[in-house]
């Protein structure tokens, strides 16, 4: 018992240098909305997940070779199919995709990535999600 005021102060202080910039204690309702989004998003990555036909689901990688033919076809595909609503870059962002909900994939988001499996990732982009909707356009 002798030792913990120490310790338990110097676990205070290594927590306050941690937090980031601008952290407060506060949990308002402009987080709530944030957490609740990324749960309807998960919830529907997710359902998309349980649609998609074991085969695909189970397969460590796609049939797809990657080889020169094929990167210049996947490029091709993705300037005529992908880009607008995923953008150039494949950040979500395209002007179709600003009108979606859900909003389209970041493909730079690796751990949004890590959801699906090559398989998965392979049959999604062949059927498409299936929960995405434009909501104005």
């Amino acid at each position: 018992m002798k030792g913990k005021p120490k310790y338990l102060g110097m676990l205070a202080g290594l927590l306050l240098i941690a937090l980031p910039a601008g952290w407060s204690w506060a949990h308002g309702n402009e987080h709530h909305h944030e957490a609740a989004e990324g749960r309807e998003h998960m919830r529907q990555m997710v359902q998309l997940k349980e649609q998609i036909p074991e085969e695909y689901r189970i397969m460590d990688r796609t049939p797809v070779v990657s080889d020169e033919r094929s990167l210049q076809q996947g490029a091709a595909l993705f300037g005529r199919f992908c880009v607008v609503c995923h953008d150039a870059e494949g950040h979500g962002d395209g002007p179709a995709g600003k009108a979606m909900n859900p909003a389209p994939a970041d493909f730079h988001d690796l751990e949004h990535s890590a959801t699906y499996g090559p398989g998965e990732k392979y049959w999604i982009i062949g059927n498409g999600s299936g929960a995405t909707r434009a909501t104005a356009l």
